[in-house]
């Protein structure tokens, strides 16, 4: 009787144990059924995403800032991008504190040079190609005499225009590359104080850029 007790006995925890077994199997098999389903669905998605993706890229590149300012500083001369201006978006780094001006460029004409006369203020100028995407930025402390001038060109502009180099001779001419003949010269100026505005403004609009020799 003491024998079948003891046996009887130890039974119940053994049951308990293959029971423990049986639940942490349901369960890591629900966690591996619910890890391949988000898996499957996050895949799912991604495609879905690249597909609108791609096919937005049209949309997207009509709508990049080189074609929103294609129309400013087409005469020789940055324009101002000023909020006033209400069929134009404004600058992404719209800092009140910036002065904003634009030379649209389009290389099919030929090579584009660029100059600006540096001051008290703090000036940048940068690429902008089409479709997005800053190519080339150089400050004011780059300036020589008080000036910035570099020549924007293609690839193939660029190799012509080092194929009517003299041998040997070193040009000191700034040439940079665009990758798209379209695209923008963004000139910014930072009006240290609010009384620097208007100088601010003169500094930026008189940014030259038209076409090289």
């Amino acid at each position: 009787m003491t024998t079948f007790e003891s046996s009887h006995g130890t039974s119940g925890p053994v049951i308990a144990k293959s029971n423990r077994t049986v639940n942490w199997r349901q369960r890591i098999t629900t966690a591996i059924r619910r890890f391949a389903l988000a898996t499957v669905a996050g895949l799912l998605l991604a495609g879905i995403v690249h597909i609108v993706t791609v096919l937005l890229i049209p949309l997207l590149s009509e709508r990049d800032a080189a074609t929103a300012y294609a129309a400013l500083g087409t005469g020789g001369q940055a324009e101002l991008v000023t909020a006033q201006r209400a069929e134009l978006p404004a600058p992404r780094d719209a800092d009140p504190a910036l002065v904003t001006a634009v030379c649209s460029y389009d290389l099919s004409a030929g090579p584009m040079r660029v100059v600006a006369r540096v001051g008290s203020l703090p000036l940048g100028l940068s690429l902008h190609r089409r479709g997005g995407g800053v190519g080339y930025a150089i400050t004011d402390r780059a300036a020589i005499r008080g000036i910035l001038e570099f020549v924007v060109m293609t690839s193939e502009q660029l190799d012509e225009r080092l194929a009517r180099d003299e041998e040997g001779e070193t040009t000191r001419e700034l040439r940079v590359v665009s990758d798209t003949e379209q695209g923008l010269i963004v000139a910014r100026v930072l009006a240290k104080l609010p009384s620097d505005r208007s100088d601010a403004e003169a500094m930026a609009k008189s940014v030259a850029c038209g076409l090289a020799d």
